[in-house]
């Protein structure tokens, strides 16, 4: 989601006080000995002391910028800007809000707002802030995109489509707009339109290994399954860092019954996260369905341990175990 914009402090500003933190302080230090009432050398100071850890000692120049420029709503954006960026999202709605108080058609105060809203799981106040940004400001592509992202993950897909198609027709070359359009029909089970949207996005982005990813899921959808597997290896040839790719085309291998490959690539996922307890369910159930419970048993524990207070995981793990023993035991009466 889009965060709060920022006037006195840019990105690339913020990057450089990082880099410098002692340097920079010293520079607004002096400034603000001749001119004490410099708000920009004011606002970053507590800048600084705020990106350090000082949030105490931050918040006094905060007050003071405040104090000094009373109406300025860009002073309450670059600190709302600020707290955004630490994760702390309410002290970031109470410094938007007053920012939007004294700012009332800023099409990117209610945009931030948004984005906080949304960090805190409040969607309807989200997205409520992005229609006022957007009635303010039709022309945003950002603020399209944003909110159709929203409505794909509350699964109103219509609602989804609407906006993408009007972020693309801002923007015809947003091949990750394209995608999650694609995605959007996908799910309304409208495949024809979800093909057409990967393969222009991937007219435009032909290296997007998320294109071929969402590709190959929504060929899955369709039974398409080979067609899907290739689309799979293409997008872990172009990334080979993301585990959920090795998954996804691990489990179409055991749809298809290759579980040998399956195996394969449930490991390779481990490799690269040995902490994804997907993958070792996934690989468990692979391995028992091949006979192979022991191995099983292994990676269930190993997903266990993992996440302990998962009741599924320990279900699966302690029903594995008794399947074991009780398979063990009749094969050792058998052989007396």
């Amino acid at each position: 989601m889009e965060r709060p914009g920022s006037s006195f402090i840019l990105e690339e500003k913020i990057n450089t006080l990082l880099r410098n933190y002692e340097e920079s302080l010293k520079t607004y230090q002096e400034i603000l000995k001749s001119d004490p009432n410099n708000v920009e050398a004011v606002l970053n100071v507590g800048t600084i002391l705020f990106l350090k850890g000082e949030e105490e000692k931050a918040e006094e120049f905060f007050k003071k910028a405040k104090n000094l420029d009373p109406g300025n709503y860009l002073v309450y954006l670059n600190i709302a800007n600020l707290y955004f960026e630490k994760g702390k999202y309410e002290k970031t709605i109470l410094y938007l809000k007053k920012a939007r108080d004294l700012s009332y058609d800023n099409p990117e105060i209610y945009a931030a707002l948004a984005a906080a809203f949304y960090e805190i799981g409040k969607t309807e106040e989200a997205l409520n802030c992005y229609n006022k940004a957007i009635k303010l400001n039709p022309e945003k592509q950002e603020y399209l995109t944003n909110i159709a992202n929203i409505y794909l993950e509350m699964d109103e897909h219509e609602k989804a489509v609407v906006f993408y198609e009007k972020a693309i027709e801002l923007d015809p070359k947003d091949y990750k707009a394209i995608v999650c359009m694609g995605n959007a029909y996908s799910d309304l089970f409208r495949y024809d339109k979800a093909f057409e949207c990967y393969e222009k996005a991937l007219s435009i982005s032909p290296d997007y290994y998320k294109a071929y990813l969402c590709y190959g899921i929504s060929k899955s959808y369709c039974g398409q399954t080979d067609e899907a597997i290739e689309l799979y290896q293409k997008a872990i040839s172009l990334n080979s860092g993301d585990e959920k790719a090795f998954i996804i085309l691990a489990n179409t291998f055991v749809e298809k019954n290759f579980y040998d490959e399956a195996i394969e690539y449930y490991n390779k996922a481990i490799k690269i996260n040995s902490k994804n307890t997907l993958a070792y369910i996934a690989l468990g159930n692979t391995l028992a369905i091949k006979g192979n419970l022991k191995d099983a048993i292994d990676h269930y524990r190993t997903a266990y341990q993992l996440e302990p207070d998962n009741k599924k995981i320990g279900l699966v793990y302690e029903e594995a175990i008794e399947e074991y023993a009780s398979s063990t035991i009749k094969k050792i009466t058998e052989e007396d």
